[in-house]
């Protein structure tokens, strides 16, 4: 596997611990969600061998391209269409979760469109760099922040108010049969791997398959994440007061101090981090509905000063539907539309696999 990928599955990871991922599997904790999790895990570590290997067939080719070599047209554009209103959704749907969390525990007073006002500027730079640059953005990025990610979860585990008699309550809830809603947000912390079908034209090199060595490690991680985005919460909070905080990462994260830090509130740690790693996780999935969207719609002629302005014209788009957006929802409503992105995500899967194959089976003949 090449950094890169390594790169986008872990900021993929990283940033559902902070998503409506924890909150969707910690209001099931009495209603499968251990079970859903382990299924989860199986299920996302077939899709990282399933794509990782598909791509390694075709380096420095996305899918759209593969698609248009190997598909019939009739499949191009819908499935271009699809790509930049899922990836655009998810994109949303971060953006749109941080500055209701800003306003929430950071900046009360600022009025939540000037939070999101205020992501978008700094995300609008980002998403029209070429693939590569946002590559190596996303790797400097996390680099910088994986010691400080690490740390956290360290200090969950290890502080002093962490009850393991409330971990073990939620293991007995063991016995329950899986929940699909809580299997489809589970998934998506491992749905990284699947930003490949864009960013695989950064990757030139010579065909690398993923190895068992490599997914034992993904899953391992991966496992580790979903242990902590579920049970630090509830070792620190408890097992049945849990479902009163809305935001759990960010509550557990306000129970915890840095005894010998200059910020002694791990607090004001966690927020600027996890927006660093949040704004990695929106550059990435709106650079790749800025892609999808130049393979549909490409205006040769809108040019200033020789610059094409097409992609400025999607983002005045992307900005137009974030703030209607950001200002008809209320935190309710967006964990709410939140699962229901999460549940379409599983058939999604599917139906790639089905290109996957379909475009195998071309290739071959």
């Amino acid at each position: 596997m090449n950094r890169f990928m390594y790169c986008l599955l872990f900021v993929n990871m990283i940033a559902n611990m902070i998503s409506a991922v924890p909150k969707v599997l910690l209001d099931h904790r009495t209603d499968g969600a251990i079970v859903s999790m382990l299924l989860s895990l199986i299920f996302g570590l077939i899709l990282l061998y399933i794509t990782g290997n598909f791509f390694s067939k075709y380096p420095g080719k996305d899918f759209p391209s593969l698609l248009k070599e190997y598909a019939p047209s009739w499949m191009y554009w819908p499935f271009n269409l699809l790509i930049a209103c899922v990836w655009f959704s998810a994109g949303l749907i971060t953006l749109v979760t941080y500055s209701f969390m800003l306003k929430r525990f950071l900046t009360p007073e600022m009025s939540i469109t000037w939070i999101a006002i205020s992501f978008l500027i700094v995300v609008s730079f980002g998403v029209l760099m070429n693939t590569e640059s946002v590559l190596y953005t996303v790797e400097n990025v996390l680099l910088l922040s994986f010691p400080l990610v690490a740390l956290i979860i360290y200090k969950a585990f290890s502080s002093k108010q962490f009850e393991w008699d409330f971990v073990r309550e939620a293991i007995m809830h063991f016995n329950h049969l899986p929940n699909y809603s809580s299997f489809s947000a589970a998934t998506f912390a491992f749905v990284g791997i699947s930003n490949m079908i864009i960013f695989n034209r950064a990757f030139t090199h010579k065909k690398t398959r993923v190895t068992w060595k490599q997914i034992s490690l993904i899953g391992v991680i991966g496992t580790g994440v979903l242990g902590t985005l579920y049970f630090a919460p509830i070792g620190l909070n408890g097992f049945d007061h849990i479902n009163h905080l809305v935001y759990p990462a960010i509550s557990t994260s306000d129970t915890l101090w840095l005894k010998f830090g200059i910020i002694e509130r791990l607090l004001y740690i966690f927020l600027p981090l996890f927006l660093a790693i949040s704004f990695l996780n929106l550059l990435i999935h709106w650079h790749i509905a800025i892609e999808a969207c130049k393979n549909m719609i490409w205006f040769k002629k809108f040019k200033l000063k020789k610059m094409n302005l097409t992609s400025y014209l999607y983002l005045i788009v992307f900005w137009t539907i974030t703030l209607i957006v950001i200002n008809s929802l209320s935190e309710h409503t967006l964990l709410l539309y939140s699962g229901y992105f999460y549940n379409i995500g599983p058939p999604l899967i599917l139906l790639f696999f089905f290109c996957f194959w379909y475009i195998n089976r071309r290739v071959k003949s």
